[in-house]
């Protein structure tokens, strides 16, 4: 019996309900079924096991299957030297009815006559989406579109890397774009921070789906429980920043910035030849001043004058939401593992006891990394690793020499000689 991943996912609720682990109703919610039918599983659980989790039906033959030996006959009528080899399908239809005594649907007949392709090539073959065109947003701030792009902007001058940037959707500027020798999430939380500190916090970002943007993993059954959505680190940000996240289904939905980088591999790379980059130090210092230019030429007005933009709090703690975060258990001793390092949390940074609590180690995009108990910033400093307990000396390899042997004692245990 082969289970799929919905069949092991059922056969595990199903067990925890009849461990007392869940209730009738969360039960119900979790399969989509009602808690009526939840107690038919759990009765057929309890009955049969494992067993009455796949579908009865599985493996069955329907019982409004087609007769193989019919099938065979249809394809024969239609082959190149059948009666029927170049009537359509609704005629054949007709004429199977009347002339053969075989009474069959019209999709039924189209899909024994054109099977359709299985296996590697089936994949390929997509179905056409139907797209509309979007509206810009209305003011600006709604929405920031954002994606890195990879390609050889120095012409050889220097290795390739990673051009990251975003534009604003309503008038089209160009809010930040620095490069980075890969697409990272440190690149995306440097230029999220570098946008909420010039211009605030957008509604939404627009992106891909790229994994530092998304997660691809889908939710535990213990996750569901809890409400726990699994995240990505960046994914994470923005969520506690309050903004949208809206990943984008085509390159062709994300269009504005799409466009972006098709004319900066245009204008760009030419204009960063004529001003003699070679180094991705002097890239980053030359686009301010070309960004500044950019927007000028291309930029538009916005439809609704007031900006959506969200200023930060005054004094806000940029290396606590822009940052990678993790979490550790305090030890004994108060001191967290990260990377292979000791840390010890310093007494007068905590108000109260950490061992066994939860801590967050984050680390924003330079690297710099601190330790926060909630949004408290813990002062800690590196414990040098003690070193290794020297252990005793193995014994030596060489044989003990042989006691010598007393002659009387040898010959009274072979038996020579007895005692008086």
């Amino acid at each position: 019996m082969t289970l799929t991943d919905s069949d092991q996912r059922r056969s595990d609720i199903l067990t925890r309900l009849k461990s007392g682990g869940l209730s009738g109703a969360r039960a119900a919610h979790l399969l989509g079924v009602s808690p009526r039918h939840v107690r038919r599983m759990t009765a057929a659980y309890a009955l049969t096991g494992m067993a009455s989790v796949p579908h009865g039906n599985r493996g069955k033959r329907p019982h409004n299957a087609i007769d193989p030996d019919v099938v065979a006959r249809i394809r024969e009528l239609a082959g190149a030297k059948g009666l029927y080899h170049d009537f359509n399908v609704c005629h054949m239809q007709d004429m199977l009815s009347e002339c053969n005594d075989i009474h069959v649907g019209r999709s039924t007949l189209h899909n024994i006559l054109h099977p359709k392709p299985t296996g590697p090539a089936a994949d390929k073959t997509k179905a056409v989406v139907h797209r509309t065109r979007r509206l810009r947003e209305g003011a600006e701030g709604m929405m920031v579109q954002v994606d890195g792009s990879p390609h050889d902007w120095l012409e050889g001058r220097a290795p390739k890397f990673c051009l990251m940037g975003g534009i604003d959707d309503a008038t089209g500027k160009v809010l930040h774009v620095h490069c980075r020798p890969t697409e990272d999430a440190a690149g995306y939380l440097f230029m999220f921070r570098d946008i909420a500190v010039v211009h605030g916090l957008p509604m939404s970002y627009y992106h891909d789906k790229h994994t530092i943007l998304r997660s691809p993993k889908k939710p535990t059954i213990d996750d569901e429980l809890a409400g726990i959505t699994p995240m990505s680190h960046v994914q994470r940000v923005m969520h506690d920043l309050g903004i949208n996240s809206i990943a984008a289904h085509s390159p062709q939905a994300k269009g504005r910035i799409e466009r972006l980088w098709k004319t900066f591999q245009d204008r760009l790379v030419k204009e960063m030849r004529l001003a003699g980059v070679d180094t991705i130090e002097k890239a980053n210092a030359f686009l301010p001043g070309y960004i500044r230019r950019y927007n000028a030429r291309f930029a538009v007005e916005a439809a609704d004058p007031n900006p959506a933009w969200v200023p930060l709090e005054s004094g806000c703690d940029l290396d606590y939401y822009f940052s990678i975060q993790d979490p550790r258990t305090v030890k004994a001793d108060h001191t967290v593992s990260v990377d292979g390092r000791t840390l010890q949390i310093c007494p007068r940074s905590r108000t109260r006891s950490l061992v066994g609590q939860t801590i967050t180690v984050r680390v924003n995009p330079e690297g710099k990394l601190s330790l926060y108990d909630g949004k408290k910033l813990l002062e800690y400093r590196h414990v040098e690793p003690s070193a290794p307990k020297a252990k005793p000396p193995l014994p030596s390899a060489a044989s003990p020499k042989p006691k010598p042997i007393d002659p009387a004692k040898a010959a009274r245990r072979r038996g020579y000689l007895y005692a008086a």
